[in-house]
């Protein structure tokens, strides 16, 4: 049975950037991922790591780990275990709490490259990689968000990029650099535009996962609304059931007249 323990619970925004050589970056491949932890060449340059308390609104000081102050891609990923098993102490026995993993893309790109690192450059023994790393329950905003964007295909999900997420929750849409920017800018030693862009990645992850409660309770509170207005007589009994979680959607198929009284 899953046990919730929220006031323990940590969630842990990140963001990594690779580094696919020259003459990779044309591969054929079934996905269009051009980064491949097993071929030579292609590393995980680091990135950054930020620590959130759900229930107390804390968001503490990001921990930015790149290769270039580490030392070597190796060391990156020692770092990054480290860091992954500093978080999660007094959380180890299971019933204390919960380590989760937070990003845009994490299941399908990030969380299986560390895996896979990490394993090839022994950093630690694979099972205590696989406990610290894969232990961790993963919020992918690409996936967690689909239900609150309209669809007319009924059953359909897919995940959302990260430009639609961009674009639905943030007050001012950034314009989302393509990843193969960072392969320039490491080869040309502009390291400190590496370093910003990833942590603007994440301040922006942050948003988007709480706008995505603040979207949820909106919806909620107008659903309320609508069903206090059904009791009373003032719409029809019947409200179409909405899976996206848009909140305008929901208001436009009762009377402007009501909802306003």
């Amino acid at each position: 049975m899953l046990r919730h323990f929220p006031e323990s619970t940590k969630v842990v925004f990140f963001d990594l950037e690779y580094y696919v050589p020259v003459e990779d970056r044309t591969r054929k491949a079934p996905s269009s991922m051009k980064f491949s932890p097993y071929l030579p060449g292609h590393k995980i340059l680091g990135g950054t790591f930020q620590t959130y308390l759900p229930m107390t609104n804390d968001l503490r000081p990001p921990v930015q780990i790149w290769e270039w102050t580490a030392g070597s891609e190796k060391r990156v990923l020692e770092e990054i275990l480290a860091l992954l098993k500093c978080e999660w102490k007094g959380l180890e026995r299971g019933d204390r709490g919960s380590l989760i993993l937070c990003g845009i893309g994490i299941s399908h790109s990030d969380v299986p490259a560390l895996l896979a690192k990490m394993n090839m450059s022994l950093v630690d023994l694979p099972t205590r990689i696989y406990d610290y790393l894969c232990g961790c329950r993963q919020i992918d905003l690409s996936t967690a968000t689909y239900c609150q964007f309209s669809s007319k295909m009924r059953y359909f999900s897919y995940p959302k990029s990260k430009a639609m997420l961009y674009n639905k929750y943030l007050a001012e849409p950034a314009n989302v650099a393509s990843g193969t920017s960072v392969w320039d800018d490491y080869e040309t030693g502009r390291l400190s535009a590496i370093e910003a862009r990833t942590q603007l990645e994440v301040d922006h992850t942050v948003s988007i996962y709480k706008r995505m409660f603040d979207i949820r309770r909106e919806t909620e509170g107008i659903v309320a609304r609508l069903k206090k207005l059904q009791k009373l007589g003032v719409i029809p009994p019947y409200i179409p059931k909405s899976a996206n979680g848009d909140a305008d959607g929901l208001a436009a198929d009762a009377s402007t007249d009501a909802l306003e009284s």
